[in-house]
Formats: structure tokens, C-alpha cells, sequence
């Protein structure tokens, strides 16, 4: 009887360089459009990362945005390797975290989820996008600011900056001078060519006039779903809930 043979052990590395960690994101570049933009280096977000080796093998990979006060994290690559990555590499005390479905027991090594959302990410290209303008929409800037946080609410205020407003592209409509809805780009690169649209808002009152879509809305505008994943809020587990996952293969 031969037996198996070992498989190289786990290493992280967090000082992988970006180009690195970039190609491993490529493999699925749709899937980890946000982590790819926040690689570029014409984004003002800063970002760290880490990566599990097998040997050289890049075999796992998470990006971790820091200047946002809600340290939203992208992490993807094999089970195993996950486990590793959030137990030994990734210390955050709370993070918003998206990874494919088969990650979560991963992640739940190390983290609790306070909540989990299933979500689609949806993609759409010149080539299938079909517009649909039934409003006056203009571009937002910085000068339009206060409007802005107006709309998506005060503690808007940490993310909604003149910087990003004149770096991504947003457009609104407006019902006299107020700002009723808007959506915009979370991110885009043009070094990766990709952009993520998000952040699409309208006030209760003008709901149902066709200033914002949903996701029957989005399908008419050309937009096919991709793949699923979980996202939600998430805190570090101590010490003893760790070993005790690792025990006995349940969070406490």
C-alpha cells in the first residue's frame, strides 16, 4: 500500500507583490472586479493583501481596503488555504467580507458573521447593454457634495469625499433642486478595464418611476448574473472560540 503523498505546507505571505496578486484575482475577474480596482495604482483607496502559497503557488488571496471605516475584505482561493489565510494572516477585529458560498466555513474559523446576505453579482459589457433614459440625469461632481450625503444619509459623510466624487463617475436626477436618486461606480480601473456600479438610491417618495432598478431592471438593461456570493459584517472570534472551532469543528 503506497501512501498519498504530502501535500506542500500552507504559507502566507503578506508582502506579495501586486502584479501577483493581481494575475491569481484574473482567474475570475468579474467575481473579484472590486479587489482588481483597488489594486490599481490610480486609486487613492489604499489596500493591503495577503496571499497562501502551496509551495510558490499562489492558492488563495484576500484584499482588505483600509482608509474605509467599514474595512470592507474580498477574500477567494481553495478551503483550506482560506482557513489558513483568516486564522494566521488576517487580524482585523471587524471586517465586511465577501467570498464565494464554499469560503464561509473558511472564514467561520476565525470570524462570526453578525449577518449574511446572499448576493448576485450581475455584469453587463458594451457589447449587451441597453440603455433606458426616462429622466434627466446629470453627472455628479464635487460641487454637488452636499446633495449627495443629502440623499444617502449622513454617515455617508466618511465615504462620500470631493475626491471621490471627481474620481468616480456618479449621475443623479432631480426633482427641482433636490437630488431624488443616484448611482454610480464603487470602483473602476482602467489598468484592469473594469467597473463596479453600486450604490444606486432613490428617495422613498419618487420609488416606482423607473429612476432606479432593481434586479428585474437590470436584466431589461442587459445585465446577466455572473456567480453568487456572501457578503456581511463579521467580527474576529477569541482566542478560545478558535480553538474550539478548530477542535471540534463548529464555532462556538
Amino acid at each position: 500500500m503506497t501512501a498519498a503523498p504530502l501535500l506542500p505546507e500552507i504559507r502566507i505571505d503578506a508582502k506579495a507583490p501586486a502584479d501577483e496578486v493581481r494575475a491569481f484575482f484574473e482567474r475570475d475577474r468579474l467575481l473579484a472586479a472590486y479587489a482588481l480596482a483597488d489594486l490599481d495604482p490610480e486609486n487613492v483607496d489604499e489596500s493591503r493583501w495577503w496571499v497562501a502559497r502551496r509551495a510558490e503557488e499562489v492558492v488563495a488571496a484576500a484584499l482588505l481596503v483600509e482608509v474605509l471605516p467599514f474595512r470592507p475584505c474580498f477574500a477567494t482561493g481553495d478551503t483550506e488555504s482560506l482557513t489558513e489565510l483568516f486564522r494566521g494572516g488576517i487580524t482585523e477585529p471587524r471586517l465586511i467580507l465577501a467570498i464565494p458560498p464554499s469560503g464561509r466555513p473558511s472564514v467561520e474559523a476565525a470570524y462570526r458573521f453578525e449577518r449574511v446576505d446572499t448576493m448576485l453579482r450581475m455584469v453587463v459589457d458594451l457589447g449587451t447593454f441597453r440603455p433606458s433614459v426616462r429622466h434627466r440625469v446629470v453627472r455628479l461632481g464635487p460641487d454637488d457634495l452636499e446633495d449627495v450625503i443629502d440623499l444617502y444619509g449622513r454617515a455617508s459623510r466618511s465615504y462620500f469625499t470631493p475626491a471621490r466624487l471627481g474620481r468616480e463617475l456618479y449621475f443623479g436626477v432631480y426633482a427641482g433642486t433636490q437630488l431624488v436618486a443616484a448611482a454610480g461606480t464603487h470602483v473602476r480601473s482602467r489598468a484592469a478595464g473594469i467597473a463596479a456600479v453600486g450604490n444606486v438610491l432613490t428617495r422613498m417618495a419618487y420609488r416606482g418611476m423607473g429612476m432606479a432598478p432593481a434586479i428585474a431592471v437590470y436584466r431589461r438593461l442587459g445585465y446577466a448574473v455572473h456567480a453568487t456570493f456572501v457578503e456581511g459584517p463579521a467580527v474576529r472570534r477569541a482566542v478560545w472560540q478558535r480553538l474550539t472551532k478548530n477542535l471540534f469543528g463548529r464555532p462556538s
